[in-house]
């Protein structure tokens, strides 16, 4: 279970969130959107604990894989090397050519990929780690049609396993098949835009 209970965010005198208060059920997947500064991104990293709130209450019982919207890889590392890494952190028996062929990510210097491609690594990185919430910052910036096709095919399998999904997006309808309840954020309060259809 994951729950935020009249949850806000100051900085300085400043208001970033305003008692926030919603529950994520297991299984299900939900999209925040709304525009930038609106407070998607500071949500998100309320919720994995990566920045602290100034009120409220968050419960929560499940692990959680989280990808920011920025995070910084080895530039210096090859592909083929870090992937090789993370499988073994994650102690998973795959092999990392494997991983470069199904994502379509080049065996070359970190340091010289492209922004899709870099995007690609901190998808599987998410993705393959074994948690029971998964909380991405806009993870499909900078995805060409492939590697979307390939978000979708993870979702699918994740949502199958009961796994609940939390992402923004400024795309809302990109993933209208799985039905997902979708929040928008503006000026720091959250509105509910859809809710997902009971199957």
């Amino acid at each position: 279970m994951l729950s935020l209970e009249n949850v806000e965010k100051k900085y300085n005198d400043t208001k970033i969130l305003k008692n926030i208060t919603i529950e994520f059920q297991m299984g299900s997947l939900y999209i925040l959107t709304g525009p930038n500064g609106s407070g998607k991104s500071t949500l998100i990293k309320i919720i994995s604990n990566i920045i602290f709130k100034t009120e409220g209450k968050i419960n929560i019982n499940e692990s959680i894989s989280y990808l920011p919207d920025k995070y910084m890889l080895p530039k210096l590392m090859r592909t083929d090397e870090y992937i090789k890494n993370i499988l073994k952190l994650y102690k998973l028996k795959i092999n990392p050519l494997d991983i470069l062929n199904k994502f379509n990510i080049p065996k070359k210097l970190i340091g010289s990929l492209s922004k899709g491609n870099l995007q690609k690594i901190g998808i599987f990185q998410a993705f393959y780690n074994d948690a029971d919430i998964y909380i991405l910052d806009e993870p499909i910036d900078g995805l060409d049609d492939f590697a979307k096709k390939i978000f979708k095919e993870l979702i699918k399998e994740k949502l199958e396993l009961k796994k609940t999904i939390i992402l923004s997006l400024h795309d809302k309808k990109f993933l209208n098949e799985f039905n997902p309840t979708i929040y928008e954020i503006k000026d720091g309060i959250l509105n509910e835009k859809k809710r997902r259809k009971k199957k």
